[in-house]
């Protein structure tokens, strides 16, 4: 029996801050080391989802997650590797050079290094950081369905691999008319069998995958005054919904990005400004907010999502 951290006899707040960190159930909790539980970030044994429309900077997140993953177990990363499989074509290899310099500075910084010597010596390069990224570049759904299973095998060769990405889920299902009937057949079970295959590889490796998701515009009808409206849901419909285990938006209001937790079963329901600077994904300082709630706001968030210290430049592709 697979028995829940609220059963065990420790204290109330240390049971709260294991499964806010993810970590429900003791076989989760038995197979990590004491440094393990002290982090927080993406989740590993989970899908994380970022949800946005274009321009928010959902693959600079991608693309930070695959440097971050790799920072050298010295450094208080993982040391592991990455598979991103690419759907839009939006990956570019020299955003990845950008982001593993910026994330060499912060770690000189953080760390007092006087060199990048001691990265090096760790194998911290962007020649390992760029091979230890195994990319796939999928342009339909029968091709994302084919890369899904190829992974399996390529996880048997590689299991340093910690982050799966897929950006983005929805990307090979956009020009598939799904009036006809077989056609949403067809799309249930794709997303099944890419499911299916998901927990297999969470299962027997403990990695994150991270889906990233577009909006698309549902219409509704009030049923008394028959009159119609329209927002923006994430893409995919409920079905997949319920498949991620942490759903972030990432959104505009007021001419200002937002990322908000709008699904997990660790997190409360909070939201953040941020921008991206040539520094890096930071937050966004309103004039109406103090600076110890936004740092306390930050902090719940970042946390337990891994955009921490994440170097995002604004760029014409920041999408």
């Amino acid at each position: 029996m697979n028995r829940h951290v609220t059963s065990l006899p420790i204290p109330n707040h240390l049971k709260t801050k294991l499964v806010k960190n993810g970590i429900e159930s003791v076989t989760e909790l038995k197979n990590l080391r004491p440094t393990d539980l002290i982090k927080g970030g993406l989740p590993l044994g989970k899908i994380s989802e970022l949800c946005g429309a274009a321009g928010v900077g959902k693959t600079q997140v991608c693309m930070q997650l695959c440097v971050n993953v790799q920072i050298p177990e010295v450094f208080g990363g993982l040391g592991a590797k990455a598979i991103y499989i690419d759907t839009e074509g939006s990956f570019m290899s020299n955003r990845v050079v950008e982001i593993f310099n910026a994330t060499g500075n912060l770690l000189k910084q953080n760390f007092n290094l006087n060199n990048r010597n001691e990265l090096i010596k760790h194998n911290f390069t962007i020649d390992k950081i760029l091979s230890n990224i195994f990319y796939y570049r999928c342009v339909d759904h029968v091709q994302l369905l084919a890369c899904f299973n190829n992974i399996k095998i390529l996880m048997e060769k590689h299991p340093q691999i910690k982050l799966v990405v897929i950006d983005s889920l929805a990307y090979p299902f956009r020009f598939v008319d799904f009036k006809d009937s077989n056609s949403m057949t067809m799309k249930t079970n794709i997303l099944n069998n890419i499911m299916s295959i998901s927990y297999e590889l969470i299962n027997k490796y403990n990695i994150a995958i991270l889906v990233t998701n577009q909006m698309t515009t549902r219409i509704t009808r009030d049923v008394m005054s028959n009159l119609s409206s329209s927002n923006l849901v994430p893409a995919l419909g409920e079905t997949w919904a319920h498949s991620a285990n942490l759903r972030i938006l990432l959104s505009w209001k007021n001419s200002k990005r937002q990322a908000s937790v709008c699904k997990s079963s660790y997190l409360p329901d909070t939201s953040i400004f941020y921008k991206i600077t040539e520094r890096g994904f930071e937050d966004e300082f309103l004039e109406n907010d103090s600076n110890d709630t936004i740092k306390n706001n930050t902090n719940a968030f970042l946390n337990d999502s891994d955009f921490t210290n994440a170097q995002i430049k604004r760029k014409k592709f920041d999408d």
